[in-house]
């Protein structure tokens, strides 16, 4: 019986990869997907190196890091405080300035497609970010660039500039020749050909950067945001944990910041508490604080960082035929490993895809539900003891548990149940990638 009701859901499942494809190609055909597939390719390597220089930076060179921990680095490595220098740099070149870049593809491509001056496009939309992104300072002083316009935050923000500057030189500029001429002449007459659009855009973000900074003068928007996120940390009631963790998903996915992203997570007051009571009871079965963030959402709901993308990865080897999918794969490991989630979400990609949208915010959820059920049966105590800075995540549980072997085997057990989730989406997304290939007789990426 088991066998027949085995093949019968593979069947319907077979029947329902079926039913969706063909539409799920057309979309993937439109101009839209392509833009907005094309610039995630583009960003892509400036993710990838970023992410390795944030991890090395992060769990190397800092010194409540992962590594640096076990290994006691700080006090052997000579001049170990000052390395991290050129990795700061790196890592906030790359991933905080990563949207300008997106800006610029999505600009260019859109232009592209109907035959402007891509160039001019992709350089406008860069700049016309920048501007918007400017914050003025109280003082007489040089502004500052705000990280969450033009860092990986940001590109969101980014596509829609680029895509309107893309539909202001499709509008108001001519068209150029497939083949572009060398002569200086017929590069000024292109360029006075964009001069409209250029001018168009650049005076909205003028306007747009001024009306932010004068909005944020008005309302503190930013010591709002930083109000939520406090109070996201210190929430406390399992409903609000779980939906706060689910609005944190639907956000990232969308290329936002979300109230629970990993990267912001700081002390707060629950988890003091939490740890005081550990530490004068020494128990931390009952910790006055048990569902919080801390203890479900990043101890077993971010494996390879936010949606659980280890589990993705990790179905790709076990069910992927897909080359292009194994070599994101391979790149992936290390940075998904360590919590960094960034080439996977751009290199497959999984941003702004319909098909992962469900297993990306269905198995943290689902793995935050096992462990709240074994909180409340007293099988594992919550996590409450400091986790070093970049702990694979497997290991948060266990670490932050003092321990608990039967926390890491739930977290091991989540994991698993994460690659189910994710494995019919990725045949899906996997059949929809072969589809697209022999309807255009080439090859394709996701």
């Amino acid at each position: 019986m088991t066998g027949i009701g085995g093949l019968s859901m593979g069947i319907s499942q077979q029947q329902l990869i079926q039913r969706l494809v063909p539409r799920l190609v057309r979309f993937r055909q439109t101009n839209f997907y392509r833009i907005i597939q094309r610039t995630l390719m583009l960003i892509f390597p400036f993710i990838l190196i970023g992410t390795f220089s944030q991890i090395i930076q992060l769990t190397v060179l800092t010194k409540s890091g992962f590594i640096a921990s076990i290994f006691h680095l700080s006090k052997w490595v000579p001049y170990y405080r000052y390395l991290h220098y050129p990795f700061d740099s790196l890592t906030t070149l790359t991933l905080n300035g990563v949207a300008v870049v997106a800006a610029f593809g999505a600009a260019k491509y859109h232009a592209k497609l109907h035959q402007r001056d891509d160039q001019l496009a992709g350089l406008t939309a860069a700049i016309a970010l920048l501007i918007i992104a400017y914050q003025y300072t109280n003082q007489n002083q040089v502004g500052i660039f705000n990280t969450l316009l033009i860092g990986t935050n940001g590109l969101t923000g980014a596509l829609l500039v680029g895509g309107l500057t893309g539909l202001c030189f499709k509008w108001f500029s001519k068209p150029v020749p497939e083949q572009a001429s060398p002569h200086t002449a017929d590069i000024l007459t292109r360029t006075f050909g964009s001069l409209l659009p250029m001018a168009l855009i650049l005076v909205l973000a003028v306007g747009l950067s001024l009306a932010l900074n004068w909005l944020m003068i008005l309302t503190y928007s930013m010591d709002s945001w930083s109000a939520f996120q406090k109070y996201a940390m210190t929430s406390h009631s399992l409903w609000m944990t779980f939906a706060l963790a689910a609005l944190t998903l639907v956000l990232e996915i969308l290329g936002l910041a979300g109230p629970y992203q990993e990267r912001l997570v700081t002390n707060s007051s629950t988890m003091t508490a939490n740890l005081n009571y550990a530490l004068t009871h020494h128990s931390a079965y009952h910790v006055p604080y048990p569902y919080t963030a801390n203890t479900l959402y990043h101890a077993f709901g971010t494996f390879g960082g936010t949606g659980m993308l280890l589990a993705l990865l990790i179905a790709i080897y076990i069910g992927s035929d897909n080359h292009n999918y194994h070599v994101v794969a391979r790149w992936s490991l290390l940075p998904s490993l360590f919590n960094s989630n960034g080439p996977l979400l751009t290199g497959l990609p999984v941003l702004y895809n319909p098909i992962y949208l469900i297993p990306f915010i269905l198995a943290p959820l689902v793995n935050m539900g096992t462990a709240a059920i074994a909180i409340a049966l007293h099988w594992i105590p919550p996590v409450v003891y400091p986790v070093p800075i970049g702990t694979p995540g497997p290991l948060i549980a266990f670490i932050g548990t003092n321990g608990n072997v039967v926390a890491l085997g739930l977290g091991l057990i989540n994991l698993a149940l994460s690659v189910a989730i994710y494995l019919p989406f990725m045949r899906l997304a996997e059949a929809i990638v072969r589809a697209a290939q022999q309807s255009v007789g080439g090859d394709s990426n996701a």
